[in-house]
Order: structure tokens, then sequence, then C-alpha cells
């Protein structure tokens, strides 16, 4: 070796000489090594003093609390949205799966357990890197660098931020522990598509929890920070594939998988679930959820603090309160007539243009996606015969035959008081229009499909359903379709009521001394009063008739608006707004004698509250969303502490339910008969036929139906609530109550029954083969102990 260095360095000169000059190049190298350190070490600390002063303390991490996502639950618990700036789901360390862990470190920080923040060969590999390539493509950050980025620094590519990254993962090295740091990174980092952190990736890539993910999934997620955008599987399946077995080689490289696994992970297929589309399975509801919470809490908290909300919603109810709305609200656009549709193409140009906007539209992504019975898909038309239209659905044909969609008559349209049904399908469709269909079937032998015509419905309609022993909102329903609008019509809206309202006017009858046999004149009546907000105002009934004297029975039964209005007259408005308010209205109404039809607005919500205060026997538990709500760490902020209340006795309570349950026997309420069950309701319907109700309840639910326009034009002729509410309320009360047990609703001590005379409303004899029982309220107890027995009170006044 002294031979080689002497011939290598020294030819030429004396052999004498050599050793000493090889002494003199030995201590001049070893001098620079450590003035190159000396340096180093120096301007390593110029290079923290001049930054230092700029650099946030890292001790405020210790009690750092990251941004995390809010979660709403259902009424068994089950997630059914989340609020969120980051999509967060904070787990710790040990209830992450070791394989994603091990998958993280191997493409990421191998020597993430032995450097002390920065990595001096990973920094080296990249400087060589980034020389060859002219320009910053690798950092070589370790996991503590990464973190320290995505904490305290922005994401810019300069030697700044990188000197400052460095100094702050040293200084995160000596806070805490590796462990700790890592379980950190491995729920701060962006993983793409909204989501931060493994738990959060995992549900958005594999529809699942992170302990439940494979070695190969793993792999996948760990090879995502890089480049989120683009290694996506949705976005970048093949670029994906190749980044995820990348980082399985990494793993067998470094031992952390046998050459066994690491083979049957490459041989894997590269599968992920559906991307979320950030819709949910009630999103009024939850709307409303969020504007509740957003008034208490404000945004910062809503969006950032990691809140648990567990809500009353039912989530079987809500599908079928859906369901419901969606179903009978075609069947009754349909009775409105058919609207011409708004687009249509040229058949002859390009016909591959409009069949892959088509397919685009109806979303079939793959070649192979064709329909399916009863998908609602759009198509155009192509040819029209005597009795049939054929459809292009995108590539697939069909054919629409008369009696499917002779309902597409121009809107309101009567001929001799019927509506016209047409007789050929030209005289609804032209050619190249674009148009909404159902599939009812795929005709033999690979025919065209069989199709039926639809169209969007312009109606809307708003459904609520509440559990009156808790208060609990089982459903919420508030408009067709949440996408095209989010207001919400169910709490939003302030509607007329019509004689939906009817009960309210009813109830204060009964507090005032009336009885449901208390007979009141059904004749013409004209106002003229000043403090009325018309000059001359004449009530009539729907029917336009007059019916002599009516038992209030009899009137609430068969919605007669003349006796209501009297009703009102004689027990004061005052009175009835009080009651009003009582039961939970809360709206500004309109003192007037108009009150008694339902002038004044009033939302879903509302009305349909104070009609569970009949249901739950005079006691009033103001209707609730939320159960309880839950910080990050478990503990409980709010839970619900019902408020309740009577604003009615169980006596007014138990013959007001008496008589609405008249309504649906024998009223306007009769199709609700086929429930099968004890049930009382009220139907509404206002002016012009410009809002339809429907609000009824069993003893274990109470369920409120709107049926209208957003611009308050009318429904049409005879849509009433009993023809445009009820369907919807019964469709879904069938699917509610279905396996519960029919009760009857519970009897009231404070109630009587008395025979009395039909005519006269008054007490008869026990033998008068013309009287009838009718409910009372029972005399207060001191009464009956002066009188022996229970009577009559005195009749209530004929008008």
């Amino acid at each position: 070796m002294k031979q080689w260095i002497t011939d290598k360095f020294f030819s030429g000169k004396r052999a004498d000489e050599a050793p000493s000059r090889v002494r003199k190049f030995l201590l001049l190298g070893f001098s620079l090594f450590l003035g190159c350190v000396l340096l180093g070490f120096i301007g390593a600390a110029i290079l923290y003093f001049r930054f230092a002063d700029e650099l946030p303390d890292i001790r405020q991490f210790v009690s750092y609390q990251p941004s995390t996502a809010t979660q709403v639950y259902a009424d068994n618990d089950e997630l059914i949205a989340d609020f969120y700036i980051e999509k967060r789901i904070m787990l710790p360390l040990d209830e992450i799966p070791l394989r994603l862990r091990q998958a993280t470190l191997a493409v990421e920080d191998s020597n993430f357990y032995y450097h002390f923040g920065i990595d001096p060969k990973a920094i080296f590999r990249a400087m060589l890197t980034n020389l060859k390539a002219g320009h910053v493509v690798e950092g070589g950050s370790t996991i503590t660098q990464q973190l320290s980025k995505r904490i305290f620094l922005t994401p810019e590519r300069t030697l700044n931020r990188k000197i400052k990254e460095a100094i702050l993962a040293i200084r995160m090295e000596v806070l805490f522990s590796k462990n700790e740091i890592l379980e950190m990174y491995l729920n701060q980092i962006y993983y793409g598509h909204g989501s931060y952190g493994v738990e959060a990736a995992a549900q958005t890539y594999f529809n699942k929890h992170v302990k439940e993910l494979t070695l190969e999934e793993c792999a996948m997620l760990a090879a995502l920070p890089k480049a989120p955008n683009g290694y996506s599987p949705f976005k970048n399946p093949e670029k994906a594939l190749n980044r995820r077995n990348h980082a399985i080689r990494r793993m067998a490289q470094m031992d952390f998988i046998d050459e066994m696994e690491k083979e049957a992970a490459l041989a894997s297929e590269l599968t992920v679930g559906e991307l979320p589309d950030g819709s949910n399975p009630a999103p009024h509801f939850v709307e409303h959820i969020r504007r509740q919470l957003l008034d208490t809490y404000g945004s910062n908290k809503l969006y950032r603090s990691g809140l648990k909300i567990y809500t009353t919603l039912n989530l079987e109810h809500q599908a079928q309160a859906i369901r419901a709305v969606r179903e009978n609200l075609r069947v009754a656009d349909k009775r409105y007539g058919f609207r011409k549709p708004r687009k249509t193409v040229d058949l002859n140009q390009d016909p591959d243009a409009w069949r892959a906007i088509l397919r685009k539209k109806n979303q079939w992504q793959e070649e192979s996606d064709r329909p399916a019975e009863g998908d609602l898909l759009y198509g155009a038309v192509t040819d029209l015969d005597l009795d049939r239209a054929m459809v292009d659905l995108g590539g697939e044909r069909g054919v629409i035959e008369l009696a499917n969609m002779d309902w597409a008559r121009p809107p309101n349209i009567k001929v001799d008081g019927r509506w016209e049904r047409i007789r050929r399908p030209s005289k609804a469709l032209n050619r190249g229009d674009v148009i909404q269909v159902r599939v009812l079937a795929a005709s033999p032998e690979g025919g065209p499909w069989s199709l039926a015509l639809e169209q969007e419905p312009e109606v809307e309609a708003g459904l609520i359903s509440i559990e009156p022993q808790t208060g609990h909102i089982k459903a919420m329903v508030g408009g067709y379709d949440y996408n095209r609008s989010q207001f919400n019509r169910a709490v939003q809206a302030i509607r007329q009521p019509g004689s939906a309202f009817k009960p309210v006017i009813y109830v204060a009858a009964l507090a005032a001394g009336y009885t449901p046999a208390s007979i009141i004149v059904d004749s013409p009546i004209i106002f003229k009063e000043k403090e009325e907000a018309f000059d001359q105002w004449k009530p009539v009934n729907f029917e336009e008739k007059f019916y002599g004297p009516t038992s209030l029975r009899t009137a609430l039964t068969h919605s007669r608006n003349i006796v209501t209005v009297k009703l009102l007259q004689n027990i004061g408005i005052r009175p009835a707004v009080q009651v009003a308010r009582d039961l939970g209205i809360t709206t500004p109404l309109s003192e007037n004698l108009s009150m008694a039809l339902g002038s004044s607005g009033v939302s879903l919500l509302e009305i349909t509250g104070a009609y569970s205060v009949f249901a739950k026997g005079g006691e009033r538990i103001p209707p609730t969303a939320i159960r309880a709500i839950e910080n990050r760490h478990g503990e409980t902020l709010f839970t619900h502490e019902p408020q309740v209340s009577r604003p009615i006795s169980s006596g007014i309570a138990s013959t007001i339910t008496s008589l609405l349950e008249s309504v649906v026997q024998e009223g306007t309420g009769e199709p609700v008969k086929v429930l099968g069950r004890p049930v009382a309701g009220k139907t509404g319907t206002t002016n012009d036929y410009v809002d339809a109700w429907f609000i009824g309840y069993t003893p274990q639910l109470v369920t409120g139906v709107w049926v209208g326009r957003d611009d308050h034009a009318p429904l049409g002729i005879n849509e009433t609530g009993s023809r445009a509410a009820i369907p919807i309320w019964l469709q879904y009360m069938q699917e509610a109550m279905e396996g519960q047990p029919i009760l009857n609703f519970p009897a009231s001590n404070e109630v009587v029954y008395l025979k009395v005379s039909p005519e006269t409303g008054e007490p008869a004899g026990f033998l008068d083969p013309e009287s009838q029982f009718e409910i009372t309220l029972a005399p207060p107890p001191a009464e009956l102990l002066e009188t022996g027995g229970a009577e009559e009170p005195e009749p209530a006044p004929r008008l």
C-alpha cells in the first residue's frame, strides 16, 4: 500500500522524501476535513439563528388539535353525513394496521427509526437527482420533515422553506417519540379526494375502515401521499397500480413481507370502492342539523372540532318517506299535463356525439352498461307511428306504446269538463325531442326496450314524521330532489294550511265549553267589520252549499268552513291565537276571522308538532332532531332533555282525536282508512288549489305532508289535500307502520260518553231511539259530588 501511494503521488521524487510528504498530505486532508466540519457547524448555527425567530414554538404542538370532521349519526348510531374543511378521522397508532405503517415507512422514510429528523443520506441522494434534472424534483424529506411542513409551513419549494423544515423536524424529534410522530403523520397527511389521514382515506377509496384493509390496499394508501391526484386509482388506475406495486416491492426489500406475500400482492387486481358523491340518505334533514349547529357552535367548531352528532333520524323511515314523495309527485305531476321537452337534437348531425351525451346523462360509464327495469333514463325520439314512439337511449333502442304516454296532454286543457287524453304520439312529441322515460321491461329476443314517458315533476312536497312520545323527528323530506333545490319545505316554507288549521280552532272551542255535539247553523253570513283586513267577506263551503244546523263533529268531519268561522267568532280570536301558541305554532297569525280557514302561513314542522300534542294526550314535547352531541374525546356536550308541558288537558286531546278519527272514517280523510288501524287526521286545501295538506297520526307516529308549487301557482282543478297529499302520507305510513302493533289511542279519565240528540246537541233520554253517544269533557270532581252524577254542560249558543 505504501509503495502504491509512493508510486502514485510521488513518482519522480526522491524515495526518502515520500514518507514525509505522505504525512503532510494526510495532515492537510484531516485539517481540511475538520475545517469543513467546523464551517458546517458555524453555517448551521448561523442558519439556525437566522431562521429560529421566524419559526413557531414547537412546544405548542403538544396541545395541537388538528381539524377533524364532525360526524352525524342516525338513531341507530349509523354514520349518515359529516361536515368538514378537511375530512379527517383521528385514530391512535395501535388502531392503524401494522402493514400500513410498514408500507408507509417503505416508500416514504425507510430510515425513520434511525435518523434525528433529517436524513443526510436521503438529502445527498436528492441533491444528485436535482443536479441531474436541473431543477428541484426530489426533496429527500423525512416523515418528520413532511409533518412539520404540513402543520407549520407552506408547500412552496424554496431553499429557505427546506431549512425551516429541517430545523422544525429536529425540534420535533426532541419533543416527541418516533411513534408519536408516525401517529401524527398518518392522521395528518393528505391522501387525495378531500381525505386527510388514513381512516378517511380508507373510507374514500375502499368504503371500509382502515383496520379492515388488506396488504395490497395498505400499499395503495401508502403510495398516495407523494402525489395524491396523480396516483389516484379513480383517475389514473394504471399509474396507481404501478405505484402500489412499487410500495409492495419496497416492503419486501425491507423484509416487512416475505417473497410469497409479495408475489400474491403483486398478482392481485387493483380494486377500489365507489367514489363517494357527497350525498347522504337525508340531505334536507342533514342541512337542518347543520344550520342548528352553525347557530349554536359557529363554523370553526362545526367544521374543525370533530363533533359527534347523534340524531333522531330513522334511516328506514327516511328511505320510505323519500320514496313516497318522489313516486307520488310523479303520479300527481302527470295529472297537470305534459310540458314540452326543453332540449332537442338534430338526428342527422353527428349521431355518435348526441348518443355519447345521452349515455353520459344516463350515467353509463362502460360500453357494456345497459338499461335495467325501473330505471329513469333520457333518450331522443327517433320516429313516431300512429300508436308508438321510437326512442334512442344512447345506443340502446326503446319503444313507448301509446298506452304508456296517453297522459301527455297539454297542461290544464279540458274537453267537456274532462281531461283529454292524446290519441297519437305526434300530439305530444316530435322527432329529435330529448325526453325522460322509465324502463318497463326488455322486449324478447333482443328487441327494443319497453318504455313509459316520464317528466321531472315541477310540483314540490314536504314530509315530516315525529314520534309523539319523545318528540323525535324520524323522517324529513324537504322537496322532490335536494340536488335541484336545497330549500327545505318541511321547515323553511311558510304556507297557508287551509282546513288543516281547523283543529286548533276546535281545541279552543272545546276549552271554551263547546262539545262535539254543539250545534251551529251553517247559513250564509257576510262580515263587515273595521278590524278585518277586508271591507266585506262572505265565507263559503267547499261544496258551495249550506247545510243548516250542524254539529261540531259533522262540521270538522266534512270540513265545513262557515261553521268554523262562526265558531271562531263565538269564542274570540285572541283565545284561538293563544291555543295556537301553546301548541307550538310561532309564526305570526293574522288576527281576523279568516284565520279559522287557515289563511295565516305556518311551517309543516310547526303544524305537525301541534298535532303531536293531540297524539300524546295533551302533553307537548317540542320536536327535536338531535339526541346528543359529543366532542372528539367522547365527552358529552349536550343531551336532549325533553321539555314536557301540557297546553291542553287529556280530555280535550281525547275529544279532538275522536273528532279527527271521524274525518278519517267518514270525511275528507276517508282514503286513509285502508291503513287498518286507529288513525286520526285532517286534510287542508287552500283557495285555487294552491296548497294541499294532510296531517295524520297513530298513537306511535305523527306525519304531516304538504304539496304545492314554489311559485304559489295552482296545482290544478280538484287537487285537494285528499287527492294530492294523502297518497304520499298513506304510502309512507303503510311502510313505516308495517310490523308495528295496532294500538288504540289512550283513554282519558277526563271524558265521558253521553246520549245526545243529533238535532239539538242536547242531552237525550237513554231510551230515545234517535239519540246517539257522544264524547264530552267530564265535569270536575267537585261538581260530581254536588250533583251526584255527570250532566251535560249547558249547550253553547246557536248562531
